[in-house]
């Protein structure tokens, strides 16, 4: 129908309604906003760059927002993905890719020489420090005296002035000691765990999960994977010495 003239044309709302709707739609499968955890840690620099790889092949604009695990997990909902999570599930949007891109390793932080970690059980008879909303900590620590933190420079300095006996972190934390000047605090040996580390995609981007997947599957098969994490752990190596 064309309209009279001098008359303004007025859209159906249903027209409207799937014009947005296929302009979302068409913005989310080309940009992608994906949150990680504000410190400079060597797990999430290698999700980083896998990922990089990832969404560079299937032409996906990724940006990343800083937020701390216990506040970025709330708001899991708001984001289109969580770049780094050791853990099985986040939140009820938020889906895991299948294959391992990254990996933390625990370990035990402590300014007394005379505990040798033995499995988490060994640690029952202190006062634990770790990160607050690492849900895989969290489960491992349940029913232990915990004290936790929101960053890890805070984690460090109450375990330098004595508020906690030990601190149960990631060992590529290792290098913040010298940075921080504390003269106290030491890792020890052995470690507790290496926990692979996932990606995780918000359900509304259910059609992008089996690209990313195919794509991971291959970068794992062909040794892409630990490549990149090889050169990231070899530059924090020489970036720590």
């Amino acid at each position: 129908m064309t309209p009279d003239k001098g008359q303004t044309f007025r859209w159906p709302r249903w027209c409207l309604a799937l014009t947005t709707c296929c302009s979302l739609s068409l913005q989310a499968a080309t940009q992608l906003v994906i949150a990680i955890p504000p410190e400079d840690r060597l797990s999430v620099t290698m999700a980083q760059r896998v990922l990089a790889l990832v969404y560079q092949e299937l032409g996906v604009e990724v940006q990343y927002t800083k937020l701390p695990v216990r506040r970025g997990y709330a708001q899991a909902d708001e984001v289109d993905g969580i770049g780094l999570g050791v853990t099985h599930d986040i939140g009820l949007t938020q889906m895991r890719i299948e294959v391992p891109i990254s990996y933390e390793e625990a370990a035990v932080y402590a300014t007394r020489a005379d505990i040798t970690p033995n499995g988490y059980a060994s640690l029952q008879p202190y006062v634990i420090g770790h990160i607050a909303g690492i849900g895989y900590l969290e489960a491992r620590l349940q029913g232990m005296r915990t004290d936790t933190a929101t960053s890890v420079e805070s984690l460090f300095r109450k375990l330098e002035l004595g508020r906690t006996d030990v601190v149960v972190d990631s060992r590529f934390n290792s290098c913040l000691i010298k940075t921080l000047g504390l003269r106290k605090v030491q890792l020890l040996q052995p470690s507790l765990e290496t926990a692979p580390g996932f990606h995780f995609l918000h359900m509304r981007h259910a059609a992008l999960i089996p690209k990313v997947t195919a794509v991971l599957r291959r970068m794992a098969a062909d040794g892409t994977i630990k490549k990149v994490q090889a050169q990231a752990l070899k530059e924090y190596r020489t970036q720590c010495d």
